[in-house]
């Protein structure tokens, strides 16, 4: 029975249950929107007040960077600062008031050396402070003490001495300010200002001096000529609460250092909650990234529980509550008011449909109503629009500019067949003339069974059409791109499935797109490679990282080609890794040019040592050989050379005059000739033999006009100089025995010139060899086989010159005693500096002279020797950690003219002092020489009554000096 009774009243007053509902549903709707509108009104408050405490933090801390740069110039117009004068410009600019936060503002003295460092400590004692020293203890290559602080009291008094470079994360800073010229902003650090009490995160700002102002242009010159740094130290808790003060209490700020959030890194909370770290029920919360001094914070900023509390806080409850009561009210009004059924069943319709711009249109075309939406679309008032029939107001024209007849328009045609249209998309008209695209729904309005009215709802999508558009296009142009590109490419998600690849890999493997997604790649890889991709592949997507490797693929005609993957990570919006994408190019050719190319340069080196001579190749470099023919092994009892160095491969006894020859040729660049040279060698007996030979040792220069290798060349002509030294046991054998040896010298020369004449044969074939190499490749050579043909074109027309070269030797060079002559110090060493400037530019090296004694009475070569190996090795013997410093200079001592060579570099271990002028010891490998130079300058200076003498201490440099047994000359002009 309830149930009828509900049944008949539903019936009879279905249009007030139907209100009822509808109004409810209405006010649930406008409550829901409501809301939405106050929640994103609050969140536009809450984002703009994070975005000005961003501001206030960046503000304030380019404000410090000012006071910085004034500081700067502060100590940069001033040649002497006077700590006076530094307390009263920091009293004047008013720092506590001005810029509240900073803990004050210094400066540290860059010092080099431990030298440097004692004097600045005497000088810091004269100025009052007794006890002051470099804080940590310690030698390291350079230091940093803080010399001025300002204010000068309480926590500053802590700073005072402390080297700030002796921990990594003020060093950080302080290299990248001193390099780079900009301001430097360092990580979280302790203070040394912290006494225990109240401890805070602390940060510093540091700011270049140059030496004599000057605006370094390289890195070099900046590292070479920094002079100190101003700075400024910032207690993280005393500066965020000094910038916030009471103007920012509904938020939370959360300031952490460099770009991982975590509780290490934490510079400042206002919250002892941290938010970013914990799960928060907060409404709002933002991420900002802020760079200052070529240093990043990350801030987390969330709203406080009170955030954006006001009147309009509760206006969706009232509306809640007020809708209920409307919707009740209307259902009690439409069930009392049965007569006005009709009207009340229109205004329902509008109402639901009442979602975007609304227009009611009647039978005649003209609109009866238009929402606000509706008159912000289209520019018109309902005034205005009611002039004309709807359609010749808003739909009369297409996009092309013709006109769009009424009866072709499906809205208006909607009424008179009676037919509802929904999600219906054109372009409309606005006030302005400019088109929009929409989407339409119509719906006619039936009154008796006659159609009396349409209802029409319209969304601008315009901005939907360009998205639409812009993607379309996007997706068309990569996929264009790609289907052009050269190579094979491929789009991989982070599981190893392929989701895209271009034309190329269909041409290549005869695949179908949907056969190569997915899995279905692996179908064209090698099974043997595939274990190896898989590892590498895991790797690389665990990593996020790329990934480039070789595998073998087999080609749509079944053959199979070498080709090399190069994959790269590809990262979404938010930093998400999304798998690879890559490159795939087919290396066959290349790796079978390879494997020609180096089967031609195993023949061109049969050819080589097949050469009747005995011939060797030492590489520059390091002095290795890299061939020697079978004569020349032959020399050393077959024992192996190839891949040693001349001073492994050789004994002391045998590398007499050799090694100081090839060294020779490798420094000067010049060719060395020499007839029936002196040599010992052991046959591998263990005895040593003596030998004579003719040699000539060419440089082989590459296309810089460097040494690359020495070609080593021999004639042995040991039993021509035994020979020779048998026939001066008789005076009248004498005269018979020297034309004799004019005659075996004139023969020399004939054998000379005949086996230059039969190398020409074999070089000829191996120029044969290289070009015909270069035609059979041509158009299958990359730029490196280009190269290393060219290097072998070089390398041939080298041994040629050689060979034109022996054909011309006839005479044997004697060394002639250099006379002496006045000589000047000065003008010597210029002429040095000018040899070696390429030397001096590379390592920044800067040289400097004292000359007590101007000039000296001395052989110009000898002297010349002395002064090269002494400043060149100066400078090559440099320390990693700073710049070469180089000092010449002469005085007199005891009868004797002291030339004094003092430098900066690595110096040598006391216990090894004593070998530093043994023939060739080397106490440095990783400097090319050939430890024979300072051999040579002792020889030089003893010989001619003098002596050499070194002080030098690890980590610290050396100092040479000279001793000659001369009196100072005048120079000539």
């Amino acid at each position: 029975m309830k149930v009828v009774r509900l049944a008949r009243f539903l019936r009879e007053y279905y249009i007030a249950v139907f209100s009822f509902l509808l109004i409810l549903l209405l006010t649930l709707f406008i409550y829901s929107e409501t809301k939405k509108k106050v929640d994103e009104r609050s969140e536009k408050a809450f984002s703009m007040r994070a975005n000005q405490v961003t501001a206030a933090v960046e503000r304030r801390m380019h404000n410090y960077i000012q006071v910085l740069i004034g500081a700067k110039a502060f100590f940069v117009a001033s040649d002497t600062v006077e700590r006076r004068a530094l307390h009263t410009y920091y009293n004047s600019l008013g720092i506590e008031q001005n810029y509240p936060g900073i803990q004050g503002i210094g400066y540290a003295q860059f010092l080099h050396t431990p030298t440097e460092v004692a004097r600045h400590e005497q000088n810091m004692r004269k100025e009052g402070f007794s006890g002051y020293t470099v804080n940590p203890e310690g030698k390291r290559y350079a230091y940093t003490p803080i010399t001025y602080i300002e204010p000068f009291a309480g926590r500053n008094l802590r700073a005072l001495g402390f080297d700030m470079f002796s921990e990594d994360t003020r060093q950080s800073a302080m290299r990248i300010a001193r390099d780079t010229k900009q301001p430097a902003l360092s990580g979280k650090v302790r203070l040394v200002q912290e006494n225990g009490k109240d401890e805070q995160a602390g940060f510093l700002i540091y700011l270049p001096v140059y030496r004599n102002d000057t605006d370094p242009k390289s890195i070099q010159d900046r590292q070479r000529l920094i002079k100190g740094f101003v700075y400024s130290p910032f207690r993280a808790a005393d500066l965020m609460t000094s910038i916030l003060q009471q103007n920012y209490q509904d938020i939370d700020l959360e300031v952490y250092d460099g770009t991982s959030l975590t509780a290490q890194n934490l510079l400042y909370s206002t919250d002892s909650t941290l938010h970013y770290q914990t799960a928060s029920d907060r409404s709002f919360s933002q991420l900002k990234t802020i760079t200052i001094g070529n240093h990043t914070w990350r801030l987390h900023i969330s709203a406080a529980p009170e955030f954006g509390y006001n009147s309009d806080t509760d206006l969706p409850y009232f509306i809640l509550m007020g809708g209920g009561i409307i919707s009740l009210l209307m259902a009690f009004i439409i069930w009392s008011l049965s007569n006005t059924r009709r009207s009340n069943r229109l205004k329902q319709t509008i109402t639901d449909n009442a979602t975007a711009a609304l227009f009611m249109m009647d039978a005649r075309g003209y609109c009866t109503f238009m929402n606000p939406a509706a008159e912000e679309m289209t520019g018109y008032t309902f005034e205005e629009i009611t002039k004309k029939p709807l359609h010749n107001m808003i739909h009369h024209t297409r996009p092309d500019g013709t006109p769009f007849p009424l009866h072709e328009c499906p809205i208006d045609r909607a009424l008179p067949t009676n037919n509802s249209m929904r999600a219906y998309e054109d372009v409309f008209i606005r006030k302005d003339g400019t088109f929009f695209d929409v989407t339409c729904a119509a719906r006619p309005i039936i009154e008796n069974g006659v159609p009396t009215a349409t209802i029409i709802e319209v969304r601008d999508i315009t901005d939907e059409k360009r998205i639409q558009q812009a993607i379309v296009e996007s997706e068309a142009r990569f996929r264009t791109m790609a289907d052009n590109a050269p190579v094979m490419i491929w789009v991989g998600d982070p599981t190893g499935n392929c989701v895209y690849v271009n034309k190329q890999w269909l041409d290549f493997t005869g695949l179908t797109f949907d056969e190569s997604i997915s899995m279905g790649w692996r179908k064209v890889l090698e099974p043997e490679h595939m274990q190896g991709y898989s590892d590498v592949f895991r790797k690389a997507a665990s990593e996020s990282g790329s990934f480039k490797m070789e595998m073998r693929l087999r080609r749509h005609d079944g053959t199979l080609r070498w080709a090399m993957n190069t994959a790269m990570p590809r990262y979404g919006i938010n930093g998400e890794f999304l798998g690879h994408i890559g490159s795939i190019i087919d290396i066959t050719e290349i790796k079978e040019a390879e494997r020609k190319v180096k089967q031609n340069a195993e023949l061109l080196q049969k050819l080589f040592l097949e050469v009747p001579a005995v011939v060797g190749l030492v590489r520059a470099s390091d002095l290795q050989y890299v061939l020697a023919n079978p004569q020349y092994r032959r020399l050393y009892g077959n024992r192996p050379l190839v891949g040693k160095t001349i001073y492994d491969a050789h004994t002391r006894e045998e590398g007499k005059g050799f090694f100081r020859r090839v060294e020779r040729v490798l420094k000067t660049g010049e060719p060395f000739v020499g007839n029936e040279m002196p040599a010992t060698f052991d046959r591998n007996n263990g005895q040593l033999a003596q030998g004579y030979f003719n040699l000539v040792y060419q440089p082989l220069l590459d296309t810089n006009g460097q040494v690359e290798a020495v070609l080593l060349f021999a004639v042995e002509v040991t039993e021509l100089v035994r020979a020779r030294k048998e026939l001066v046991s008789t005076n009248d054998e004498l005269s018979e025995k020297n034309d004799e040896l004019l005659r075996i010298n004139n023969d020399l020369d004939s054998f000379v010139y005949t086996a230059s004449h039969d190398l020409k044969s074999p070089i000829a074939n191996m120029e044969g060899l290289a070009t015909l190499l270069r035609d059979v490749l041509q158009g299958k050579l990359n730029r490196e086989d280009e190269q290393v043909l060219d290097m072998v074109q070089h390398a041939v027309n080298k041994l040629k010159g050689t060979i034109a070269d022996l054909a011309e030797i006839t005479k044997v060079q004697k060394e002639l005693q250099s006379a002496v002559e006045p000589l000047s110090f000065d003008t010597m060493l210029e002429g040095i500096t000018t040899d070696i400037d390429g030397l001096i530019q590379e390592t920044g090296a800067t040289i400097t002279t004292d000359f007590e004694v101007k000039d000296i009475l001395y052989a110009r070569k000898n002297l010349r020797s002395i002064i090269y190996n002494l400043v060149s090795n100066a400078i090559k013997y440099k320390s990693p950690e700073r710049a070469p410093e180089v000092h010449v200079a002469t005085y007199r001592e005891e009868g004797f003219l002291v030339l004094e060579i003092q430098d900066n570099g690595l110096g040598i271990k006391k216990e090894q002092q004593h070998k530093l002028f043994t023939m060739f010891k080397r106490l440095h490998s990783h400097v090319e020489g050939t430890g024979i130079g300072l051999y040579i300058v002792k020889r030089i200076i003893e010989n001619n009554g003098g002596r050499i003498e070194v002080e030098s201490e690890l980590g610290k440099g050396s100092t040479f000096r000279v001793y000659f047994k001369q009196a100072a000359v005048v120079a000539e002009v």
